[in-house]
């Protein structure tokens, strides 16, 4: 009987233990940025692991240029020291590099160890954190778009995207297409509900926002306009499931509004039919700004996590990181890193937190404390000047930093003071006049910069708080004039 006892124990800690690795090898994946040396000194890295296979991407840090552009598939498991990761495949190969490996440990999102087990050249890697990555994995092109799982016809569809701002999802592309595709791989619908409709008996199938349906992906067959009760098949869905007609995954099919029984035990009825919204680059824009932010979009300007958005109300200082780190890496042909080195403990849950580690990396922005960034807080106008006067620092003295500021100087000489010049704070006051004499931003009339709310009625009226619109068209304008 001890013996029974001592095996059925033996087999539930070898159980608990295979449970236990399992469990360790999923927490590797993810999407990290850093840095690591190697041969050609500290380079830049994005590393994505998943169910232990991945990608390592490599290229310059900010105000380097001694690495080259590369990338390769990886391997990632388990060690006695941690994690390893090593090279499979080149993806991209530069000439004379080899693959390197690393290994290291997890704490937390940072996962850091030595490239190679050279104690020379250490590792630092930050994974994103859930509420950056749903907003990256749903953005494509400058559009957003988002899955819904609740079981409607396709008219109540329309209607719910639009509600949300957006509209069912169209496709005008084989990439746009294949976006899509991963998208409702994650989805447990049997179809989802596309933005296509024929307006009248076999008239051609057109798109809700009257774009040109110049790509199509139609199942075989299809569309054919009826079904086998003759119904009229005038919506337009897309196939999850392998279809027995033929039809596969990602296929389009016409069908009536509330979907169909389909065949073979397989049903398309409204209740096993999700829907895909999709957003365009913002829901709503003063007439002043449109074509500014249409320029910003070309230029890359506009960050993932505004997209979708309406750029007439207030930005925050989470948002405008953002702006900052999408300016610097246009004016640079870089890329930012995260920083391994700051120590906000209010952002780790918040959607800009990458950018708002990527930002302080190159200095555009500071904290309300060295613990607190306050990324909620909306940014007052001189703040705006402040940080895109530093992207732009960083840019054209690489070497500068916010400790070092004081050893360069800006030319605002000519600018005439604001009747409001008491009320920019010091450190402020320099950004704000050469921004001003630099074309970039302007005052708000009767000879007054309004740089922050000082009394209540100020704050109530949002009176010296910058918008969305206004600070990309900012960022758009120091690319344009700055660079």
């Amino acid at each position: 009987m001890k013996r029974i006892i001592t095996m059925l124990l033996a087999f539930v800690l070898m159980i608990s233990s295979l449970a236990i690795t399992a469990f360790a090898n999923d927490s590797l994946d993810g999407t990290y940025e850093g840095w690591y040396y190697a041969t050609q000194g500290q380079t830049g890295l994005t590393l994505t692991i998943e169910n232990g296979e991945g990608k390592f991407e490599f290229y310059n840090m900010p105000g380097k240029n001694n690495a080259a552009n590369g990338s390769y598939t990886v391997k990632a498991y388990e060690t006695d020291k941690g994690y390893k990761v090593e090279g499979v495949e080149w993806i991209e190969r530069p000439f004379s590099y080899s693959f390197v490996y690393l290994e290291g440990s997890l704490s937390g999102d940072t996962y850091e160890g030595l490239v190679d087990g050279s104690t020379s050249w250490p590792f630092v890697l930050i994974r994103n954190n859930s509420e950056y990555q749903q907003i990256a994995d749903n953005v494509f092109n400058n559009h957003k778009y988002e899955v819904f799982e609740e079981g409607l016809t396709w008219e109540e569809a329309k209607v719910a995207c639009e509600q949300k701002g957006g509209h069912l999802v169209t496709i005008t592309s084989k990439q746009e297409q294949d976006f899509v595709e991963t998208l409702i791989a994650k989805g447990n619908k049997n179809g989802y509900w596309l933005g296509g409709y024929a307006a009248s008996q076999n008239e051609d199938f057109q798109w809700v926002t009257e774009e040109a349906m110049e790509y199509t992906n139609w199942g075989e067959n299809q569309p054919d306009y009826a079904n086998q009760s003759g119904d009229y098949e005038d919506k337009m869905m897309m196939y999850n499931v392998y279809h027995t007609t033929g039809n596969t995954i990602g296929q389009w099919n016409d069908s009536v509004n509330q979907g169909a029984k389909g065949i073979g035990g397989i049903s398309f009825t409204a209740d096993s039919l999700g829907y895909i919204c999709e957003w365009e680059t913002w829901t709503d824009s003063a007439e002043w700004s449109t074509p500014e932010l249409e320029e910003a979009a070309k230029k890359g300007l506009i960050p993932d996590v505004l997209v979708g958005k309406d750029m007439t109300n207030p930005i925050t200082r989470g948002e405008f990181a953002a702006v900052c780190v999408n300016l610097f890496e246009a004016m640079t042909g870089g890329r930012a890193v995260m920083s391994s080195e700051c120590r906000f403990n209010d952002i780790a849950s918040n959607e800009n937190r990458n950018y708002i580690l990527k930002a302080y990396n190159i200095g555009a922005v500071l904290g309300i404390s060295e613990t607190e960034y306050a990324p909620d807080t909306l940014l007052s106008r001189e703040q705006l000047a402040t940080m895109l006067t530093r992207v732009y620092k960083r840019c054209e003295w690489p070497d500068w930093t916010i400790a070092t500021d004081d050893q360069y100087s800006l030319n605002y000489s000519g600018v005439n003071a604001f009747a409001d010049d008491s009320e920019i704070s010091d450190y402020a006051r320099p950004s704000v006049y050469f921004m001003v004499k630099n074309g970039i931003l302007a005052g708000i009339g009767n000879n007054l910069f309004a740089p922050k709310n000082t009394t209540s009625s100020q704050e109530a009226t949002l009176y010296a708080n910058a918008t969305r619109e206004q600070a990309i068209a900012m960022s758009l304008r120091s690319l344009e004039k700055l660079n």
